[in-house]
């Protein structure tokens, strides 16, 4: 058996961000409001146009 999909090393925190936002992007219930804020969190800037942060 040959794995065709696409591999994440969870141990590693930024692929294991990676995975938890695709896999939420790609859920019916979850990605129709998600994916909108993230273009426009990912647009805006993200953290560094966020006063704080």
């Amino acid at each position: 058996m040959v794995f065709t999909g696409r591999r994440y090393d969870t141990g590693d925190r930024v692929d294991y961000l990676k995975a938890v936002i695709r896999l939420a992007c790609e859920r019916p219930d979850i990605g129709a409001e998600l994916y909108p804020w993230l273009e426009e969190y990912v647009s805006s800037g993200g953290p560094k146009a966020e006063p704080g942060l």
